[in-house]
């Protein structure tokens, strides 16, 4: 795969114009999806104010016709780098929106992108992180900063996956970005490249130049009761705790029986308690949510859990979840300090939104606060979140999350 690259003339120094970045929102709820597509992108092209955009970052509905929305899409910015996926629900700077698209259209003479694609996910997962790395890497832009992907979330292992791209850009290099949804059917999700729609597999890009890029990563959940140490396991499904099946953990602590909790319980009851992996020097704990209970008790998560390690069963509320998204963007504002943003990304787990409910906007809205009400945003609700976190002598080394609010601020006039 050739990296595709965008190239930007060098700007004179101290020259405010040619440092400049402009950034435009536009989004469409049209039942049609050549429409929708073509609406949305005219309105990012409307607010960006420039003639042609050098970057979109599309988050889509699967209600649409994903190929013919591209189209649409494509139909008004024929030779625009392209990233982005489909979603569980889209966000914007004015809160949540579902069964929509949402494009936000970037152009700079600071800001420097180049993108790639990692295909077969299910095949291998850290090759596909490996091959996406290594395409953008190609380009050598010069002062890289970090790393956005929006892989398959229903296909490959994503730890895997975010190894593959440490292979190759180092375990210190940022990476931020949500796993592809497809509102909570389960079934597909796409991942967006260059105008056309990919299954099992992974979109990158890479932002470099003169910028800064803040990244807050936050979920606000709370160790509950003692450690617990996992017996037997193989990546995501959890066999034993302590030496006993692993859903007698749920089983334990709230009292139904296994055949309750196999029904489809837990997997709602995960939200609020989900399990907990603590890494050494950091505050909050990497979170691991329930996928299903097989027949034999045995726990399926939505991210691997290493056979020996300690974990926690963890509780979390509303509030304290609106306090970790005040948090999160904090910590990518004081990121970028003394600079400001210029745009802000946010990837949000499904999780959060379900958590939420009807008070989903509350989260947006703290977000937008700590960044500012003139900085646009644009994001998605995802099925498991990427972002470093920032223990001393960590920081910057990545991880894959569950049920985390991951903020993505952006410094680039």
């Amino acid at each position: 795969m050739i990296p595709h690259r965008l190239t930007l003339r060098t700007p004179a120094p101290y020259t405010s114009i040619e440092m400049a970045t402009w950034v435009g929102v536009g989004a469409s709820r049209q039942p049609d999806s050549f429409r929708a597509g073509k609406e949305a992108a005219n309105k990012a092209l409307e607010s960006l104010g420039q003639p042609r955009a050098d970057l979109l970052l599309v988050f889509a509905s699967i209600r649409f016709d994903q190929e013919t929305l591209l189209r649409g899409i494509t139909s008004v910015t024929p030779y625009t780098w392209m990233a982005g996926c489909s979603t569980a629900g889209e966000i914007l700077g004015q809160g949540p929106s579902r069964r929509s698209v949402v494009v936000m259209a970037i152009r700079s003479n600071n800001l420097q992108v180049v993108t790639g694609l990692g295909v077969r996910l299910s095949e291998n997962a850290r090759q596909a992180g490996q091959e996406v790395a290594a395409q953008v890497t190609q380009a050598k832009l010069p002062n890289p900063h970090c790393f956005l992907m929006f892989p398959d979330g229903l296909t490959g292992n994503a730890a895997d996956l975010i190894r593959g791209v440490q292979d190759v850009m180092g375990l210190s290099f940022p990476i931020a970005g949500g796993c592809a949804a497809d509102d909570f059917s389960f079934r597909r999700t796409y991942q967006y490249f260059q105008g056309q729609a990919y299954s099992d597999a992974v979109a990158g890009v890479l932002l470099a130049g003169p910028i800064a890029v803040g990244i807050g990563a936050r979920h606000g959940w709370r160790p509950l009761g003692k450690p617990r140490r996992v017996t037997r396991a193989l990546a995501n499904i959890v066999q034993e705790l302590d030496g006993h099946s692993a859903v007698n953990l749920y089983e334990t602590y709230f009292g139904r029986a296994a055949e309750s909790l196999k029904a489809g319980a837990l997997a709602d009851m995960s939200i609020v308690y989900p399990l907990g992996l603590p890494i050494p020097g950091e505050e909050e704990y990497l979170l691991r949510n329930v996928l299903r209970v097989d027949p034999t008790g045995s726990l399926i998560y939505a991210g691997e859990i290493p056979e020996g390690s300690e974990v926690r069963l963890m509780m979390g509320s509303k509030e304290k979840a609106l306090e970790a998204a005040r948090r999160a963007a904090e910590q990518a504002v004081l990121s970028i300090a003394p600079r400001v943003a210029t745009f802000a990304l946010v990837f949000s787990s499904c999780s959060r939104a379900r958590l939420f409910g009807h008070r989903a906007e509350e989260e947006i809205a703290a977000i937008r606060e700590v960044l500012g009400k003139s900085v646009p945003i644009v994001g998605f609700y995802d099925y498991g979140e990427q972002a470093p976190l920032t223990a001393a002598g960590f920081r910057g080394l990545s991880y894959f999350h569950n049920e985390t609010l991951v903020v993505c601020a952006v410094a680039a006039s």
